[in-house]
């Protein structure tokens, strides 16, 4: 894993600032119980992996196939909660752009772990 430790804490650090905001976001919006729900295991996903990576130091000291792990399920809710995003078709625009970007940010992250 090529990707320097205060670069790795950057993106999670970002990743769960966009879930924070997709959060503030569902909780002003009309958002589905799944759509709230799926976001908040989302944030709740994200500040457990940064405190992680906070606590260790580093993705290579947290071992690379736990963080990948952690990463693999940050994915996977943040593709839930694009999945509610997709099935709320009354969802207000500033919503479902918090929730991109959450998943943006992580799909981003794991490609350029992958890359090396």
């Amino acid at each position: 894993m090529q990707m320097q430790a205060e670069q790795f804490k950057e993106r999670i650090a970002r990743i769960e600032e966009c879930a924070d905001e997709a959060k503030d976001a569902v909780k002003q919006g009309q958002a589905s119980p799944e759509l709230r729900q799926s976001v908040e295991q989302l944030h709740q996903q994200a500040r457990q992996v940064k405190q992680q990576v906070q606590g260790t130091g580093s993705p290579q000291q947290m071992g690379q196939s736990q963080f990948q792990q952690a990463v693999d399920q940050l994915e996977q809710m943040g593709d839930r909660a694009i999945q509610a995003c997709r099935r709320a078709p009354s969802l207000d625009q500033q919503t479902q752009q918090a929730v991109q970007r959450a998943h943006d940010e992580i799909s981003n992250l794991k490609k350029q772990i992958q890359m090396g």
